[in-house]
């Protein structure tokens, strides 16, 4: 094309709204909480983390305002004292 037909065209912006997390997997908790998978299911077991749940798909996931509510429900608890639990939970 010769230089004088060229045009540059803007790309459109689309407004991307986050949506709020319903589901997550193991590997996607682990990322928002910055642990591990195997601490995912080991706080699981003792009773740290709601329990999840089996999807149709046969996929295992939390519910994401479950965990928050484990999360701030642990805020009056003794791991107070622990400076790195504490940081943690945003205290």
């Amino acid at each position: 094309m010769p230089p004088d037909r060229m045009t540059h065209v803007q790309p459109a912006e689309f407004a991307v709204e986050a949506r709020p997390l319903a589901y997550v997997s193991a590997k996607t908790l682990g990322v928002l909480m910055d642990i591990s998978e195997s601490t995912i299911w080991d706080w699981t077991r003792k009773g740290h983390l709601p329990k999840p749940r089996k999807m149709p798909s046969g996929a295992t996931r939390w519910k994401w305002s479950e965990v928050e509510t484990f999360i701030d429900g642990a805020a009056g608890s003794p791991d107070d004292a622990d400076p790195i639990l504490r940081a943690s939970r945003g205290r």
